[in-house]
C-alpha cells in the first residue's frame, strides 16, 4: 500500500516524541539511523508502557535476504545502520515496530524500492472468485445499512487500482476515495470515484468506509482512524482489514529469527513496511479506542449477499466464511459502527 509514501498523511500524525528505547530511557542513536524515527508509545491507543519481543540487525543475513528478494534488487542500504525491533503494548497488546521510516526514507522505500505493478496485469490477474467475494461485500454493506442503493455515500481509503470501488458503483452507490499514488488516482478519477485527501474529508458525510490492508502500514494509525471516525456517518460502517500476525508472532517469540519464517509468516511482520503486527484482539481494541463498537453482521445477510452457492467448490467456503469470520472471530478483518446520534 502507497499510503505512507506522501506526506498528506503524515501531516495528520502527532510530532514524534523524544527518542526512547523505553518509557522510562534515552535510546542509543546506534539502534536507530538518521533515516529512522522512534515510536515512543503505543501507535493505536497511545499509551506508553511497552514490551520489547524481538530485535534483530537490518545487517542480519535473515534480512538483508529478505529485502534482496522483495524489492527485487532495489533496496538500499539506508537502513543498515539500525534494528529491527518488535514492541508491543501492554495495554491493548498491539505489536508495532519501534523503529520506522522518516518521511524521505518511505519515499524512497515506495517510489524506489516497490517494483511497479501496472494496471494491465493485476486487471488480468483478479480472478471471478475476487470479483465474487467484493460483490459479496458490497451486497452484505447496502443491505446492512437498510438503503436503497443510491442512498448509499462509501469512502475507499487507499483505494489502489480500484477493484473494490468499481464493484460499489456497479450497485449504484457513490463514491469517493482517498490514493496518493498519482497514478492510481488518475485511474480511479477516470472510472468515476470523486479524489479526496484526508484532510478534506466532511465530517458525518459517509455510510461505509472500506479499508484494505492499509492500516498495517500507517506510521500513526490511530490519527488516521479518528480522522476517519469523524468522517463517518452516525449509525455507518467501517470496514478495517490487515494482515493477522498471530502465528508470526508467536514462531518469532518462540525463539525463530526472522530470516526463518515461511514468506507466509515473514509478510505480516514485515520489516520498513508492515509497522503494525494486529491480531484481533489488538483490532478491536483499536477500534474501541476510536469511539467504536465491532459489529457482529446478521447471517441472514451475510448468506444472503453469497453468491455461488450452487457451485460445490464454493458452498463449503461460503457456508463457513461468516461463522470463521464472526462467530468465533480470531481473524483480522472486522466491521465497526459508530454509535447512532
Amino acid at each position: 500500500m502507497t499510503l505512507t509514501a506522501n506526506n498528506e498523511l503524515s501531516r495528520v500524525h502527532a510530532a514524534s516524541p523524544v527518542l526512547k528505547s523505553g518509557p522510562q530511557q534515552a535510546a542509543n542513536p546506534a539502534y536507530c539511523g538518521a533515516a529512522m524515527q522512534t515510536r515512543t508509545c503505543c501507535p493505536a491507543c497511545l499509551s506508553v508502557p511497552l514490551t520489547e519481543v524481538y530485535r534483530e540487525p537490518y545487517t542480519s543475513d535473515g534480512i538483508q535476504n529478505y529485502l534482496k528478494t522483495q524489492y527485487e534488487g532495489n533496496a538500499s542500504s539506508t537502513a543498515d545502520d539500525c534494528l529491527y525491533v518488535l514492541s508491543r503494548c501492554q495495554r491493548c497488546g498491539l505489536s508495532f515496530q519501534k523503529y520506522i521510516p522518516g518521511d524521505p526514507f518511505l519515499g524512497e522505500i515506495y517510489n524506489s524500492w516497490v517494483p511497479g505493478t501496472d494496471f494491465e496485469r493485476e486487471h488480468r490477474n483478479y480472478s471471478l472468485e475476487e470479483y465474487r467475494y467484493l460483490a459479496e461485500q458490497v451486497q452484505f454493506v447496502i443491505q446492512h445499512l437498510g438503503r436503497p442503493p443510491a442512498a448509499v455515500r462509501m469512502l475507499d481509503f487507499g483505494f489502489g487500482w480500484a477493484h473494490w470501488s468499481r464493484m460499489a458503483m456497479a450497485y449504484g452507490c457513490r463514491v469517493s476515495g482517498v490514493e496518493l499514488s498519482q497514478e492510481r488516482s488518475a485511474h480511479g478519477q477516470s472510472v468515476g470515484i470523486e479524489l479526496l485527501t484526508l484532510e478534506d474529508l466532511p465530517d458525518q458525510a459517509f455510510h461505509f468506509i472500506h479499508t484494505e490492508q492499509v492500516f498495517e502500514h500507517l506510521t500513526e494509525p490511530r490519527a488516521v482512524l479518528d480522522r476517519l471516525v469523524a468522517a463517518l456517518a452516525p449509525g455507518g460502517l467501517i470496514k478495517i482489514s490487515v494482515p493477522d500476525a498471530v502465528t508470526s508472532l508467536k514462531k518469532i517469540e518462540g525463539g525463530q529469527s526472522f530470516g526463518s519464517l515461511s514468506a507466509n509468516d515473514k509478510m505480516p511482520i514485515a520489516p520498513l513496511e508492515h509497522i503494525n503486527a494486529f491480531s484481533h484482539a489488538s483490532l478491536v481494541a483499536f477500534g474501541k479506542a476510536a469511539g467504536l463498537r465491532p459489529v457482529r453482521p446478521s447471517f441472514y445477510r451475510l448468506y444472503n449477499s453469497a453468491s455461488g452457492l450452487l457451485q460445490l467448490k464454493n458452498l463449503a467456503r461460503v457456508l463457513a466464511r461468516p461463522v470463521y469470520r464472526h462467530v468465533f472471530p480470531r481473524n483480522t478483518f472486522v466491521y465497526f459502527e459508530r454509535a447512532p446520534q
